[in-house]
């Protein structure tokens, strides 16, 4: 699997865990000092994982857009990519994601996500 299939599958992982509230998940996804930013500001890990607690599931999220993946370096990159999603008794929204991959230890995981509301 080439890096953009790789840090997109994760994507993908992370939407559903965000949409089934799968806690457990969003923990091991997400870096010790991984930060969350949005509409909700900036959250820490634990404070991601309290906020993602409850929420209602996803009635769809769909990626809009052919993800574009910057390297860095061997070990880090981002993917950016457009996404619409609508959470049960919600209103559907449009955001602009970038998210920061690093290779740790042999497993990429998220330190950095960012949503920019369209």
């Amino acid at each position: 699997m080439d890096l953009k299939e790789t840090l997109m599958a994760l994507e993908e992982k992370f939407w559903k865990a965000s949409s089934a509230a799968n806690v457990n998940l969003i923990r091991e996804y997400l870096t010790d000092d991984g930060l969350t930013v949005g509409n909700f500001g900036v959250l820490d890990k634990e404070t991601t994982i309290a906020v993602n607690e409850g929420q209602p599931p996803f009635l769809f999220w769909r990626i809009d857009s052919a993800p574009q993946i910057l390297q860095l370096a061997t070990d880090s990159a981002v993917v950016i990519y457009k996404a619409t999603a609508q959470r049960e008794g919600r209103e559907p929204f449009t955001v602009m994601i970038s998210s920061t991959y690093v290779n740790r230890l042999g497993s990429w995981k998220l330190v950095f996500h960012h949503q920019t509301p369209l």
